[in-house]
């Protein structure tokens, strides 16, 4: 069906729309014909389909084409004539307006003067020049053109950045490409703080399902070994990381530890949150590196400080004793610094029980973002990432029988852990927050979101500037290589695309968008259409309003579900290549009824279709003349 150009036509449904009425602007270059004359060199001109009355500069004949340059638009249009007639009243040479121009008469150039007379867009010295400039660096030629059409037609600011970012979304590279690409770029390179940021953020997005699943349940188990305060769990999450390959099963835990603790002090140092226990971890490890007996007893006494005023009283009054026991060596010079790698590993465990005290505050998936630090000890390879996830969705009687009670129950709980992290497509409310998560971390509502921070100043800044657009553009400020520069600018790009596509014309809105989404060990772009009226604090008006959804799916191969709802009846067009779709769909049907009921929705019709190969441009037409919003030019969709 090559439903993928769907984007293209969505954004172009405004040339499907009758013609709008022209508007003059000084300067404006037009092609026209003399149809009448009136005294006072006064004529009546045709512009493309429309007709004008017009003051001359000088006097003209019935039926010449000339180009005109509009010279005031005060009271009434004042032309100036450009070009002397074409021979028999046909259109001048477009090859001598290019040399009024002063641009040089190339096969682009007579391309591009055509492109915006057959288009009737509105010429200008300044915008032929641009337009030209722009389209040198253009990876497509007809791209670029359709770029500046929808530049001027949809009225948007007439940059050179906006014109890349309108090309971009034309070039149909899925976002989730655009992702993988710029991470990849990332290895080998010297990291930054912007691109460590990146490189977490990027590969969240790029993860499959099944990836994020397992992530999940390893961070458990990492946080498990690391923190508990029942010293049997973290014995059992040790060995059962030992039992998958995650830690080599002749590995020493205490060094296991020790390196865990050197990961977390190197990213303590970076970190931007005021955490108690992430500040004390590189004070414990240089001052253990240096013999420093004064640094360990001031590190350990504010340990021991943070542990009694633990206001949950949650952590465990023994690992308040050892630390206060092997401060009180210190003290009293029975023992002498660097510490043993025993006294380190009970040091280590008390901070990591504070770290995991003040996740536990945090939601999903922050609370275990911090804990992806210790990762890099770990042996991630595929085999063992594989044994994990078939653990996870084995049912209990085929787990295997050497495993102890303990790791069955770690089993269990991690199988929890990751109902509330996945994507719960049963769940209306799940799925919506997940794709609202998904555009709030692009930073496709960054700018929205910003200007909210900026009225409430006391709102979470800080969190609106972790999100990828405002991380790409403080990468592109940075010294980055080229590689670097290029992916991140299309990304960048792609994102900004969206957003000027996305406007708002009067009461009427109109929101495109498209984010990467995962399902199960697919990688797939939802892209979707919005439309409809607005209400009065902002948003889409749910009685009268249109959804066009696009994505490609493992079995049912690239899917259109077109919804359309009018004082809150829906009709509901599915295009598909599968001639068994309806068949599929059929048992669905009625509980997709009985649930829109329950919200106030009445499904009246759903209408299957399998296009042909030969129809795919009519139907995409079709799909966008069907829209009642197709003379709306675009909107603001607030998040």
């Amino acid at each position: 069906m090559r439903a993928s150009n769907i984007v293209q036509d969505l954004i172009k449904q405004d040339k499907l729309t009758t013609n709008r009425p022209l508007t003059f602007r000084p300067g404006q270059i037009i092609s026209g014909k003399v149809l009448k004359l009136f005294p006072n060199q006064i004529a009546e001109v045709q512009v493309g389909s429309q007709k004008v009355i017009a003051q001359l500069e000088v006097g003209l004949s019935v039926n010449d084409r000339h180009f005109f340059q509009v010279q005031s638009i005060d009271g009434q249009v004042q032309l100036k004539v450009l070009e002397s007639p074409g021979l028999n009243g046909k259109q001048p040479s477009v090859e001598n307006l290019l040399k009024q121009l002063n641009l040089p008469v190339t096969k682009e150039n007579i391309s591009l003067l055509q492109f915006f007379l057959r288009e009737q867009l509105p010429i200008t010295k300044e915008t032929i020049h641009m337009a030209a400039e722009w389209l040198k660096s253009s990876d497509s030629f007809q791209e670029g053109l359709e770029g500046i059409r929808l530049l001027l037609t949809k009225q948007l600011p007439f940059t050179k950045d906006v014109f890349h970012s309108l090309t971009t979304v034309l070039k149909n590279e899925p976002m989730s490409l655009l992702l993988e690409n710029l991470l990849t770029k990332f290895k080998g390179e010297n990291p930054t703080e912007s691109s460590n940021k990146l490189t977490a953020l990027l590969t969240e997005m790029t993860m499959t399902e099944k990836e994020k699943m397992s992530n999940v349940a390893l961070m458990k188990l990492v946080k498990d070994w690391l923190s508990s305060t029942d010293q049997q769990k973290s014995k059992s999450a040790f060995h059962f990381l030992q039992n998958t390959g995650f830690i080599s099963s002749h590995a020493n835990e205490e060094s296991m530890v020790q390196q865990a603790l050197q990961k977390w002090s190197k990213a303590a140092m970076v970190q931007t949150k005021n955490s108690s226990g992430l500040n004390i971890i590189p004070e414990l490890v240089e001052n253990n590196r240096t013999g420093s007996r004064e640094g360990l007893i001031l590190t350990l006494t504010k340990l021991q400080t943070i542990l009694k005023n633990d206001v949950n009283g949650s952590l465990e009054s023994k690992a308040l004793s050892e630390i206060q026991k092997i401060l009180s060596d210190i003290r009293g010079s029975n023992i002498a610094p660097p510490l043993s790698g025993r006294d380190m590993t009970t040091i280590a465990k008390a901070i990591f029980q504070v770290l995991a005290q003040e996740s536990d505050r945090m939601e999903i998936p922050a609370r275990t973002a911090e804990w992806k630090q210790v990762l890099p000890i770990l042996n991630q390879s595929e085999q063992s990432l594989s044994k994990l996830a078939n653990m996870l969705f084995m049912n209990q009687e085929s787990l295997s029988k050497n495993q102890s009670n303990d790791e069955h129950i770690l089993i269990e709980q991690m199988k929890n852990d990751i109902k509330i992290a996945g994507m719960q497509w049963g769940n209306s409310q799940a799925v919506k927050d997940q794709i609202k998560h998904l555009i709030q971390s692009i930073g496709l509502s960054y700018e929205h979101e910003l200007l909210n921070v900026l009225k409430n100043p006391e709102g979470d800044a800080v969190n609106k500037a972790e999100t990828l657009k405002p991380l790409l553009m403080q990468l592109l400020s940075e010294e980055s290589s080229p590689a670097i520069k290029d992916a991140a600018e299309k990304l960048l790009f792609k994102i900004t695309g969206f957003q000027v596509l996305s406007q708002e014309v009067g009461p009427l809105q109109q929101y495109i968008f498209q984010v990467p989404l995962s399902l199960w060990e697919m990688k797939s772009d939802l892209t979707m259409q919005w439309s409809g009226r607005k209400t009065e604090n902002g948003k889409i008006d749910p009685n009268f309003c249109r959804v066009l959804f696009y994505l490609n799916l493992s079995q049912l191969k690239e899917t259109i579900v077109d919804l359309q709802v009018q004082n809150r009846v829906m009709n509901l067009s599915i295009f598909n290549e599968r001639a068994d779709i309806r068949m599929l769909a059929a048992p669905f049907i009625a509980q997709l009824k009985e649930n829109l009921t329950k919200i106030n929705y009445q499904l009246l019709s759903i209408v299957f279709e399998k296009p042909k190969d030969e129809k795919v441009n009519t139907l995409k037409a079709a799909i966008s003349a069907r829209s009642a919003m197709s003379h709306v030019n675009g909107v603001d969709f607030r998040i």
